[in-house]
């Protein structure tokens, strides 16, 4: 990753949390409360969180006492994450890998992919992804992928086309559209601070899968879908056409 990207996620995912801790801390919980119940954790099981970002799922799994991994790209976040753990003295780590390469990171009981995480990469790709994290998973191991749904992406965009909202010093300006010929949410992000002037991001897309295609990738991957929810919360809810998220949570067959 470059130092533009690595810019632009330090930004992203240790300032712009600092901004909210509150709102931040509330909806860590209540996910990890809902990954606790519906995956029945216990102390022994390792989790591991691919692209975990500020590590708000790991910190708060190894607050409740679970034994949690992550992995993140962006060498400022790796850093900032892992001082925090150190600070705290939980017993957990955090990997600076791409989430493309994970091969000899060793086995794991869950594996967690949460806030549309996965769908930055070709077709190609995120199948190989998927049948490398199968091999990560020790036997009876589960995985779980919190994505947009594409049925209700009209509802999503409502909230998250276009905007403004205040980091740091400055203000972030995004403007996001679902492209229904490629399949994906485009968006252009602008930042502007007074002192320094304007720092214009490089672009981003994310692929948006229906379950049936999910449930697909991960048959071919070797996995069986147990069950999909509507949203990390709880007490669950059904998965419908109007849920903005699906919550995927499949086993090793």
């Amino acid at each position: 990753m470059d130092e533009h990207r690595m810019w632009w996620e330090t930004l992203f995912q240790i300032h712009e949390y600092a901004m909210f801790p509150d709102v931040a801390q509330r909806l860590t919980e209540r996910e990890v409360d809902f990954l606790a119940a519906v995956l029945n954790l216990t102390p022994s099981m390792t989790i591991l969180d691919v692209a975990c970002g500020n590590g708000r799922h790991v910190l708060e799994l190894a607050r409740r006492g679970y034994r949690a991994d992550g992995v993140e790209l962006a060498t400022p976040i790796v850093e900032a994450v892992n001082a925090k753990i150190s600070e705290l003295q939980y017993p957990a780590r955090i990997f600076e890998r791409d989430m493309r390469d994970l091969a000899d990171l060793g086995s794991y009981d869950v594996i967690l992919i949460m806030n549309s995480s996965l769908g930055f990469f070709s077709d190609a790709e995120h199948q190989t992804m998927l049948d490398d994290l199968r091999n990560l998973l020790a036997p009876n191991g589960r995985i779980v992928l919190q994505c947009i749904n594409p049925y209700a992406i009209t509802i999503y965009m409502q909230h998250y086309q276009r905007g403004w909202h205040a980091v740091e010093e400055g203000y972030v300006l995004r403007d996001s559209a679902f492209n229904p010929l490629t399949g994906c949410i485009e968006t252009n992000y602008r930042y502007i601070e007074p002192a320094t002037g304007e720092t214009v991001h490089p672009g981003e897309r994310i692929r948006l899968y229906t379950f049936l295609e999910w449930r697909t990738m991960l048959q071919r991957a070797g996995f069986e879908v147990a069950a999909v929810f509507g949203d990390a919360i709880m007490p669950v809810v059904p998965f419908e056409a109007s849920s903005q998220w699906q919550v995927i949570v499949a086993k090793g067959k």
